[in-house]
C-alpha cells in the first residue's frame, strides 16, 4: 500500500491531532503507512505512541511580532517564515526532506501551508484537511478574518503581496511555476472540508463540498459525577483560556455538578476553588458521555468539542483564546446554542449567564435544532468515505509514484 504524511504546521494541544485520529487508524486499518509532522510533540507523543504511531517534529518557527492581531491568513504566514524568503526556504527544505524520506505518495495537509508548498516543489498530490480555518476562500486578496473590523482593501493586497514575494522566491530556487495570486497556494488535488456550513469560519465562503465531522477519538475516561444539584455541567479549560478563574468561581457558587478537565491546573487554584459538588479530572473526559450526560459544555471553543456537543443538542459557555476558537465561538453565538465570552473584554457576571444557558430552554432549543437537521449523520461514514477518496487519490492521474 502507500506512505502518507500527515502534516500539521499550525495549532496547539490535541485537537488536530484528536480530529485526524480515526481517519488515520482507518488507514492504517487498509494497509497504508501513516507518517505524522507534528508541531507540538512533546505534547502529542504520548497520545501518538499509545496510538502505535511514529512521528517527526514539523519545522517551525516562533511567532514574529507584527503590528495589532492578524487580519488575514496571509497575514498569519507572515508571522511564521514568509516574511523573509531565506526563511521560507529552510523551512520548505525540512518538509522536503521529511517527504522524501518517508516516500510520500500523499499529503494530508492540517494547518499546514508550509507542507503544502513543499509537496507542490515535489509533485506529490495533496488533500488539504481543513476545518474551514486553514482552507481560506479562493480570493484575491485573501479576505478579512475580522468582518466586525473595518479593513482597507490596499491592506489586504498589501498583506497578501508580502507573503507571494517570499513564495515566489522559494518556487523559483526549486524551478517551479510562479503564482499570480497568494490564494493559489491552497490549489491543491483536493480539498475536504471537515465541518459543517454553520460552523464554517467564513460564513460567506459560496458553493463548497462540506464531509461533516469525524467520530470521536475515543480516548477518553469514564467520570463519575459529583452528587449534587439537579443538572451536569463539564467544563475543559485550560490555563491559557481567557477567565478561567472566573469559570471557576461560577461553578463554585452554582453549586451544581461539576465535571472538570484542566489540564495542569495550578495546585492553589485548585485549592482555592475545591468543593464536593466539583471534580477535577486528571485526564481527558470520554466526550461521549460527556455530550449524554452534561446540561452544558464549557470549552475554550475548539472545534472537535464543539461539534460534539451540538451534535448531541446540548448547549455551550464558550471561552475562546485565538482567532480560530473566537470565530467558531461567534458561529455558534449566531445560532443562538450557546454564549461567546469575549477574551478581550471583562467576563461579567458569569454566574448568571451559565445559569441562564441552564434554565432558559432557548439555548437548548437551538443546540437540538442543529442536532435535528443532523439526525442522519454518520460520523463513521465520514470516515469511510475519505478513506475511499484517498485511495481514488492514491490511483489517480495526480498520483506520486514515489519519493523523488
Amino acid at each position: 500500500m502507500a506512505s502518507i504524511l500527515y502534516a500539521w504546521e499550525f495549532g496547539a494541544n490535541l485537537g488536530h491531532v484528536g480530529a485526524f485520529m480515526p481517519l488515520a487508524r482507518a488507514l492504517r486499518e487498509q494497509g497504508h503507512d501513516v507518517h505524522w509532522m507534528v508541531t507540538q510533540p512533546a505534547v502529542v507523543g504520548d497520545f501518538l505512541d499509545g496510538e502505535g504511531f511514529a512521528w517527526l517534529a514539523a519545522p517551525t518557527l516562533p511567532e514574529a511580532p507584527r503590528p495589532g492581531p492578524p487580519l488575514t491568513y496571509a497575514d498569519i504566514l507572515l508571522r511564521f517564515g514568509y516574511a523573509d524568503p531565506r526563511t521560507l526556504f529552510g523551512l520548505v527544505g525540512g518538509w522536503r526532506e521529511a517527504m522524501r524520506l518517508t516516500g510520500s505518495r500523499l499529503v494530508l495537509a492540517d494547518h499546514a501551508p508550509t507542507a503544502l508548498l513543499a509537496a507542490r516543489t515535489l509533485a506529490i498530490p495533496v488533500m488539504l484537511f481543513s476545518n474551514g480555518f486553514t482552507a481560506p476562500p479562493r480570493r484575491s486578496p485573501l479576505p478579512n478574518m475580522r468582518p466586525w473590523t473595518s479593513v482597507p482593501e490596499q491592506t489586504l493586497v498589501q498583506l497578501d503581496h508580502a507573503a507571494l514575494a517570499s513564495i515566489n522566491a522559494l518556487l523559483a530556487r526549486h524551478n517551479c511555476a510562479q503564482m499570480r495570486h497568494l490564494a493559489e497556494l491552497f490549489d491543491v488535488t483536493e480539498e475536504a472540508l471537515v465541518t459543517f456550513p454553520e460552523l464554517d469560519h467564513y460564513p460567506d465562503r459560496g458553493p463548497a463540498r462540506y464531509w461533516g465531522s469525524l467520530p470521536s477519538a475515543g480516548t477518553g475516561m469514564s467520570v463519575a459525577w459529583p452528587q449534587a444539584g439537579s443538572k451536569r455541567i463539564f467544563a475543559y479549560l485550560r490555563a491559557e483560556s481567557p477567565h478561567h478563574e472566573a469559570v471557576l468561581a461560577a461553578l463554585l457558587a452554582l453549586g451544581q455538578a461539576s465535571a472538570i478537565y484542566f489540564p495542569n491546573l495550578p495546585p492553589p487554584l485548585a485549592a482555592r476553588y475545591a468543593a464536593a459538588h466539583m471534580t477535577y479530572l486528571d485526564q481527558p473526559a470520554d466526550i461521549e458521555q460527556m455530550v449524554r450526560e452534561a446540561d452544558l459544555a464549557i470549552t475554550y471553543a475548539s472545534l472537535a468539542t464543539t461539534t460534539a456537543f451540538l451534535l448531541g443538542g446540548k448547549p455551550l459557555l464558550m471561552l475562546p483564546g485565538h482567532l480560530e476558537q473566537f470565530l467558531v465561538a461567534r458561529r455558534v453565538e449566531e445560532m443562538g446554542a450557546g454564549r461567546l465570552v469575549n477574551p478581550e473584554q471583562p467576563p461579567g457576571d458569569l454566574r448568571s449567564v451559565i445559569a441562564d444557558l441552564i434554565d432558559n430552554p432557548s439555548w437548548r432549543a437551538n443546540a437540538a435544532a442543529f442536532a435535528a437537521k443532523y439526525s442522519a449523520f454518520d460520523q463513521q461514514a465520514v470516515t469511510g468515505n475519505l478513506v475511499r477518496r484517498i485511495a481514488e487519490l492514491l490511483d489517480g492521474p495526480h498520483a506520486s509514484k514515489g519519493s523523488p
